[in-house]
């Protein structure tokens, strides 16, 4: 006859970081990070490994198929990102566009319907950078760039009228991952932030790229303090680094 044995204990079940989302957030709560934290916290594990870490805002950034295709003020903007007297910002996984150049501008604060990036409903959003910015691992090897644009009001002589609406389009760059595979449907997967200007709308400038200050915050986006604002070439480049070696972790786990 068998000895009985004594019963085992149930395994205990693995300990799992809370999700967070921002429909729980208490009152007060902004969710306006630098783009540092955007890039490989949510557009490299989105795009090379089909989620967000455990550790991110799991709602923060939307999908929406195609930005462009929606006028700004449509977009679903989380109730936590409004503020008084109109101000709105929010992040959207999106489709990129084919690059375009800069609407060359005319007068009265109006562009020419040409380089139009994203088209939408009697409007369309066009770059004002010339170059992008990078993003760069520490040897140097660029992982991501960011671009901004702005949102014109399709006119009835084919060009556009300047609004307040302004946005940022992050991007890994593929060429960078080559022998990773980016997960099904998300090679051209990008990160916009839309938001608006709630003074008077004024020509956006180009962004000066020719220095090594990691200004990627705007100068002239008064509402802006998501990106990297640090006027120290030095300091800016270390989170630029920074970006960089953490993209190449979530492609090592990809691979």
């Amino acid at each position: 006859m068998p000895m009985p044995q004594p019963p085992t204990a149930a395994p205990a079940a693995a300990w799992r970081m809370p999700r967070w989302y921002l429909s729980d957030m208490p009152a007060g709560f902004v969710f306006r990070p630098r783009g540092a934290v955007l890039v490989p916290q949510y557009l490299a594990p989105r795009a090379l490994l089909g989620r967000v870490p455990d550790n991110a805002v799991q709602d923060a950034v939307v999908d929406v198929a195609d930005v462009g295709a929606v006028r700004p003020e449509a977009l679903p903007f989380p109730r936590c990102n409004r503020r008084p007297h109109g101000l709105v910002w929010g992040y959207f996984f999106t489709r990129r566009h084919a690059p375009a150049p800069a609407p060359a501008p005319a007068t009265g604060g109006s562009a020419n319907g040409n380089g139009r990036a994203a088209e939408a409903a009697a409007g369309f959003w066009a770059p004002y950078d010339q170059l992008e910015k990078e993003y760069a691992l520490e040897g140097g090897g660029v992982v991501a760039f960011r671009r901004r644009f702005a949102y014109y009001e399709t006119e009835a002589d084919g060009g556009g009228r300047l609004t307040p609406w302004r946005a940022k389009e992050y991007r890994l760059n593929a060429g960078a991952f080559r022998g990773v595979a980016f997960h099904p449907g998300a090679e051209d997967l990008v990160i916009w932030k839309v938001y608006n200007k709630v003074d008077l709308p004024e020509e956006p400038e180009a962004e000066d790229t020719s220095s090594d200050d990691d200004d990627d915050d705007d100068d002239d986006d008064d509402d802006d303090d998501d990106d990297d604002d640090d006027d120290s070439p030095n300091g800016s480049k270390k989170r630029n680094n920074m970006v960089g070696n953490a993209v190449a972790a979530s492609a090592a786990s990809a691979a």
